[in-house]
């Protein structure tokens, strides 16, 4: 490496004094291509520089029998990590429909709600919960939040029609020019 340094450094001087092209190109590999040309007579000179260190085939296979050995605990990790960021979503999903449905919603069924909302968190922060019990809660929270919004749905169609009804007596007008 040090004679390469000193050639690139002979390079660069000649190449201010008289007419020498130097190109380096670096491949994929992380090799180093270095090319001199001088203009007045033509020769050119090349040289390759390859890094010594990096790994050795049996580093590379040890490093792939590692990551085999832990395939299984990173899938259940990452599934873990997915329903955790689903559960999430699903709670502060909820707890805003709570609030903008709240005139709607039956107090105690809401508060019923937001127990199993901070239930479902609690789970899903508990590095000890397993990914299935974090699925069945998220899934009991998705099945009630969808009773608890259909009651809303009603409670609210129903007040609707009532209003749009009115009052059904009908009053007698005269209509003058």
């Amino acid at each position: 490496l040090q004679w390469y340094h000193r050639r690139v450094r002979e390079a660069v001087v000649s190449t201010q004094s008289t007419g020498i092209e130097v190109t380096f190109d670096i491949d994929a590999n992380g090799i180093v291509n270095v090319s001199a040309r001088d203009k007045g007579t033509g020769k050119e000179q090349q040289i390759s520089i390859q890094s010594s260190g990096g790994l050795s085939n049996d580093q590379i296979e040890n490093m792939v029998r590692e990551a085999e050995k832990y395939a299984e605990a990173d899938k259940v990790r990452k599934e873990k990590v997915e329903l955790k960021n689903q559960a999430e979503s699903v709670a502060n999903d909820t707890e805003s429909k709570i609030d903008e449905f709240r005139e709607q919603l039956n107090a105690d069924e809401a508060q019923k709600m937001k127990d199993n909302i901070a239930e479902l968190r609690e789970i899903a922060n508990d590095d000890e919960k397993s990914a299935d019990e974090l699925r069945e809660k998220l899934n009991e929270v998705q099945q009630s939040s969808l009773k608890l919004f259909e009651m809303a749905y009603k409670q609210n169609m129903a007040n609707n029609t009532t209003n749009e009804g009115g009052d059904s007596t009908t009053h007698d007008a005269e209509y003058k020019d």
